[in-house]
């Protein structure tokens, strides 16, 4: 059974968490999944983006043995949730969460380390958002707990926020 480890990313692991999200861009087309790969992700968001979530302590990975399983940037605030939202609790929100692909189970351990992390952090409820017509994520969050909140809509972008207390 594979040790996990949660924490923040460190300088040397940026192209390695770019990397693991290009794999999954390309898995994406592999499987026939129209989301990341159509949308110019890594136009939208290059290596630089990454390291800038770094440098702001927002970066994760989720290691094991192996090295880095999962990664995602956990932010404090988040422009598609309106203000109003924001500002009542506080949240962490979730962005480009990604596992390796192959590795079963990352993602959901790499969420519930991330949501025990936002406890310890003060947290009271866990964001994100999922493409509304990504049917598999709807069923996922859902039996996370996840419950819709609203919906946003970034370019060619259309979601559904969610949010689960914690």
């Amino acid at each position: 059974m594979s040790h996990y480890v949660f924490r923040p990313a460190e300088e040397h692991e940026v192209p390695a968490v770019f990397e693991l999200i290009m794999a999954r861009v390309r898995w994406m087309d592999e499987v026939g999944i129209r989301q990341w790969n159509v949308t110019d992700y890594a136009g939208c968001y290059p290596p630089a983006h990454y390291e800038a979530a770094r440098q702001r302590g927002d970066l994760f990975v989720l290691t094991d043995d192996s090295g880095i399983v999962a990664c995602a940037v956990l932010r404090r605030d988040d422009e598609r949730w309106p203000e109003a939202m924001q500002s009542a609790e506080p949240a962490f929100y979730l962005h480009h969460l990604a596992t390796r692909v192959g590795a079963k189970g990352a993602g959901r351990i790499f969420l519930q380390m991330a949501e025990e992390y936002a406890l310890r952090q003060g947290k009271t409820r866990f964001r994100l958002d999922s493409a509304d017509d990504n049917e598999f994520l709807t069923h996922y969050y859902a039996s996370r707990g996840y419950v819709p909140a609203g919906e946003c809509v970034d370019g060619p972008y259309t979601g559904i926020l969610r949010q689960k207390r914690i």
